[in-house]
């Protein structure tokens, strides 16, 4: 754990299983609460992400703020949207075999409210929509990954290593037809 002293205030930054923090903090000589939580492209990988959210709101004080950044599938897709530009992003095929960014199903951004006001929470600021300030982050990542040498260490990792890297594509050609999205929301307990 690392602490910054910022005025009158501590910055804690921790790494630590997110799905468990509720358990972590709630130990009795343990007991913490903060002012903000924020997470960064971490909760599109969580399986219980209900669960996050409950365990967040536990740990925050009387008008704490979560500060969610993440992606998101679009609302509204069609099967074949969904099959062409999510599923090669998410984790498990519908033959149960592993591909892309090993995420679980992807949400909507109001289905990430809805969990949020489910768990207590209030919205305090609508998801603000980045996905086009952020989308040239994966054409950069694309020319990156275009080194022979990073496909042969992902070759010989085997399908997992290759459906990696085939996942930035994916996600690349989501951020340009509006499939996969970037946003930033704010909740208050």
């Amino acid at each position: 754990m690392t602490s910054v002293e910022l005025g009158d205030g501590t910055v804690r930054y921790l790494e630590l299983d997110a799905e468990k923090m509720g358990y972590y903090f709630g130990d009795e000589n343990r007991k913490t609460t903060f002012d903000c939580v924020w997470i960064s492209e971490a909760m599109s990988h969580l399986p219980d992400k209900e669960l996050f959210f409950r365990n967040t709101e536990a740990v925050l004080n009387l008008g704490g703020r979560l500060i969610i950044a993440d992606w998101f599938r679009a609302e509204e897709l069609t099967d074949s949207q969904m099959k062409t530009n999510i599923k090669p992003i998410e984790g498990v095929n519908d033959s149960g075999e592993s591909n892309g960014m090993l995420l679980p199903e992807l949400c909507t951004q109001s289905a990430y409210v809805k969990m949020a006001r489910d768990a207590g929470f209030s919205v305090l600021a609508d998801p603000l929509d980045i996905s086009k300030q952020v989308s040239k982050t994966w054409d950069i990542s694309w020319s990156l990954i275009q080194n022979p040498a990073l496909w042969g260490i992902a070759f010989a990792q085997g399908r997992d290593g290759l459906a990696f890297l085939h996942a930035f594509k994916a996600m690349r050609r989501g951020y340009a037809n509006g499939t996969f999205r970037y946003a930033v929301m704010v909740f208050q307990k």
